[in-house]
């Protein structure tokens, strides 16, 4: 026989053997059992061990995940059961798209999607690596996202893993996004910028490759539910569950693990026994992870140790402030597994939480992405949306491995909790440390604002200590401010918080509101929905309300209906900074959830508020949304219901939106041109900015301030309202005292105003009569003709003299004008900066400064050098 046919053969016999494999598989159908009975949540707990139990809600429902022998097995019962699905994975494939996941990503495909990203972004991608093999030959691979990422630096480290479960296709799925989205902003976002050049975060994407891979074998369109490993278990069964592997309190008893070969839980034939958890825990013994996600899908959940059994951890309460931080904004519900899903024993985070297993004590949890409705191969069209809320968790987790500060809640006091227009009052901000490791000591703050309304009495604060997990707030030590008589009530104040911490300064805006703010909308729900964009059964009812006589809700005509997800969304978008409604609810506690949510500049809906349970009398919620201050902002109020119980639903009434409806500190500030930068000048100087300030309806003025600190808080001359002169506008301030100054000027129209420019430094150096009199004629002279950024020009008059002094070109066309106007006699400096008259900086090349006198030129020559 030729090789050719051997081959051949060979082949066939595999493909044969192939489709045996896949057709000795078997399906799964979903299936409910009704646990209206003690009897019925008994045998649950009975067979725990044996049955696929994929979700629980005590005294309502448990589903199921059955072969066809278990559901022979729970059909010969006698519970109540019904069959929701008769083949999940067909029901779940994609099967639109070909071989393949669709957008989801294979074994092989996520691997080439991190060699992707390090050759997009090497910079802080580092080059994958293999931490073990399993039984089938492939790579646990991980990779590290840092500003070194080739370099094991002492900086906290941060683990995420995901896939102990091979079915679970968001786990993995969620890592690399995380990945590509860190990478995506460094350099342009601020805080992920920081984070990455100050933490070290590890990803292992696949922690089960063999099920990954045996999935996309049994079902290469998606929908997989093959959920252990492939060890052959030697009785005709395969697979450990990984997630019940782990050494630490590893087969404590049979209701979160089995030792039954056949259960989905099976928790292998010793403890640690799984290649895949042996190459994980000496990976991680042989690094110092402070913090750790362990990801799974799905139930909506963030869980904490202990797995295995209800009691607290000595941490608990630690354990319970950082899952209610991480699920602020998603709604996630947050808990041990024995009180939100159920007790797991040799499960991730009790071994990696435990201290006396080779490593320090890491924080670990469990995120469990996605909904009922999700399931473990989740629509393509719900990818972002559950990418997108879980960022926070894990940016938040970065943030508490290492020392962060966080400056928040700022309240403006004067007198009656405000500050109106002409009022002095004090600033107050709480700082809070988030590290569960680190404390802080002598920390300093620096306060900035750009606002022309406001003046700042101190910019700087020290906090001798802060703790772990702790805050303070500045109201023993409050920054004083005055707010200009001329400014508008309802005027949002940004300001600026630069917190100076051991490993690198971070700017955080802060905003507070002079006088009241402003209403932008308001709706008593008496003029019809014209104002909101409904799905499913929302709109009005005059059964209930706040202010007569409607209200808006969910369910109009009685109780809301089971497995929906609902919404009533404001028509348009709203620069706000605060929301306020009046609600009452009958929610099913836990299970079913009333939420707020916003959009900001078309991103995700982030949640602010989610509501369960009773509340059945009317109440007031206000909304702080000064972090989005400056964006547009949507507003929708969402109902999401699981299945099995309804109840009465939401009552929304008195909807009313506050915050700042002008645009001025998004106009340019004027463009300051002399003094300059570093500029001495006589102590009297004048203040000289580039006239056409543009987006002003009415005529335009400006306004000047001269400080006498760096930081600007120590007012020493100032004025308002100069009006606009031709091409330039000038201001001459009264005598000063020598010394370095600091000035800026704003543009406005006796209404708005620009933010202030920045901040540009001079001296002071008054000249006596003898030491200012200049023998002979006019002078120019350049001191030090090559520059690489500024050049610094000495002017000398015999006396009193109207002068123009330009900046030209090679070719002799003006590009900038340093000054127009009278000079007093005697010898002072200007400093150009290099920038023409739009404040670009000029490129190398030969420039020619020309004074003007009359008839009368003086030329000399500067070179740029860059």
């Amino acid at each position: 026989m030729s090789t050719t046919r051997i081959s051949i053969v060979i082949f066939l016999i595999l493909l044969a053997m192939t489709g045996q494999a896949l057709a000795a598989e078997p399906h799964h159908a979903l299936v409910e059992i009704q646990l209206d009975s003690p009897g019925a949540t008994e045998f649950i707990l009975a067979n725990a061990g044996r049955l696929d139990i994929l979700q629980v809600k005590p005294g309502s429902f448990a589903h199921i995940a059955a072969k066809p022998a278990d559901l022979a097995y729970l059909r010969a019962s006698g519970q109540n059961i019904t069959i929701l699905q008769t083949d999940m994975e067909t029901a779940n494939a994609y099967t639109d798209k070909g071989v393949g996941y669709g957008i989801y990503h294979t074994y092989s495909e996520t691997v080439a999607f991190v060699d992707s990203l390090r050759l997009l972004y090497p910079n802080v991608i580092s080059q994958k690596w293999s931490i073990g093999q399993t039984i089938d030959g492939h790579d646990l691979w991980a990779f590290r996202v840092s500003d070194n990422p080739n370099i094991d630096e002492d900086e906290p480290e941060i683990l995420i893993d995901a896939m102990h479960h091979a079915r679970e296709i968001m786990s993995s799925e969620f890592t690399i996004m995380f990945a590509e989205y860190l990478a995506q902003n460094y350099g342009s976002d601020p805080e992920i910028t920081w984070l990455v050049d100050n933490r070290e975060l590890y990803i292992v994407p696949v922690v089960n490759p063999d099920g990954s891979v045996y999935n996309e074998t049994t079902d290469p369109l998606g929908g997989g539910m093959w959920r252990k490993n492939r060890r052959d278990n030697g009785d005709g069964t395969f697979g450990v569950d990984p997630n019940r592997n782990y050494t630490y309190m590893w087969g404590y008893d049979d209701s979160g693990s089995s030792p039954d070969t056949g259960s989905e839980v099976y928790r292998g034939p010793s403890a640690g026994s799984e290649l895949e958890i042996q190459a994980m825990m000496n990976f991680i013994n042989n690094r110092e992870f402070r913090t750790h996600d362990t990801i799974h899908t799905y139930s909506n959940l963030t869980l904490y140790p202990w797995g295995y059994i209800s009691t607290p951890t000595p941490d608990g309460a630690a354990f319970t402030h950082m899952a209610a931080e991480m699920t602020k904004f998603n709604g996630y519900i947050p808990g041990q597994p024995g009180a939100v899903l159920y007790n797991v024993n040799g499960g991730t985070f009790d071994w990696a939480y435990a201290e006396d297993k080779g490593h320090a004590k890491i924080f670990s949890f469990s995120n469990e992405i996605g909904s009922g409705s999700d399931g473990f191969w989740p629509p393509e069209s719900r990818r972002e949306e559950l990418f997108q809320e879980n960022i926070w968790p894990h940016i938040y987790l970065m943030r508490v491995a290492g020392a962060f500060v966080v400056p928040h809640s700022p309240i403006v006091v004067a007198g009656a909790k405000s500050i109106n227009p002409g009022q002095s009052g004090t600033l107050e901000f709480t700082v809070e440390n988030q590290s569960v490791y680190e404390a802080v000591t002598n920390l300093d703050l620096t306060i900035r604002t750009d606002d022309p309304w406001v003046q700042l009495g101190a910019a700087t604060r020290t906090i001798a200590s802060l703790g772990t997990l702790s805050s303070v707030s500045l109201i023993d030590n409050p920054i004083p401010i005055t707010v200009d008589a001329a400014c508008p009530s309802g005027h949002l104040v940004t300001f600026t918080v630069t917190v100076h911490m051991p490993a690198g300064d971070l700017t955080y805006p802060m905003t507070f509101t002079v006088g009241s703010p402003v209403v932008l909308f308001s709706d008593d729900m008496e003029s019809g929905l014209g104002n909101w964009t409904t799905t499913g059964q929302w709109g009005l009812t005059g059964a209930n309300y706040h202010s007569a006589s409607n209200s808006l809700t969910d369910s109009p005509a009685g109780d809301y209906p089971d497995q929906s997800s609902t919404s009533a969304t404001l028509n348009g978008t709203f620069q706000a900074t605060g929301l306020s409604f009046w609600h009452k609810y009958s929610i099913e506690q836990g299970y079913d959830y009333g939420r707020v949510q916003i959009s900001a500049d078309g991103g995700p809906w982030t949640t602010l508020g989610a509501y369960t349970g009773s509340i059945l009398i009317w109440e007031q919620i206000n909304l702080d949304l000064s972090d989005f201050a400056g964006q547009d902002i949507a507003i929708r109020f969402a109902m999401e219901t699981d299945q099995s119980v309804v109840e009465d639903g939401w009552y929304i009434d008195d909807v009313v939106l506050t915050g700042n409806p002008d645009q001025n500190l998004a106009m340019t500030p004027p463009l300051a041109i002399t003094p300059g930068e570093g500029q001495t000048v006589g102590s009297t100087p004048t203040l000289t900015v580039a006239a056409g300030a543009k987006g002003f309806a009415d005529a335009v003025f400006y306004g000047f301030r001269i400080y006498a600190d760096e930081l600007c808080t120590d007012l020493a001359a100032s004025v308002n309202d100069v009006p606009e002169a031709g091409g330039q506008t000038s201001w001459t301030a009264p005598t000063l005292t020598n010394g370095d100054y600091w000035w800026r000027a704003w543009a406005g129209d006796g209404t708005e105003r620009t933010a202030l420019n920045q901040p540009v430094g001079f001296i002071v150096h008054g000249v006596s009569a003898v030491e200012n009199l200049v023998i002979g004629g006019p002078r120019l002279r350049i001191l030090g003709n090559v520059t690489g950024s500024q050049s610094r020009l000495e002017l000398s008059l015999p006396q009193q003299a109207d002068l123009s002094l330009d900046i030209h070109d090679a070719r002799g066309a003006r590009i900038r004008q340093l000054f127009t106007g009278t000079m007093a006699g005697g010898t002072r400096i200007v400093v150009w900066d290099g920038r023409d008259s739009h404040g670009q900086s000029v490129a190398s090349g030969v420039y020619f400064v020309r004074m003007n006198i009359g008839r009368e030129v003086w030329t000399d020559r500067v070179v740029i050098v860059r």
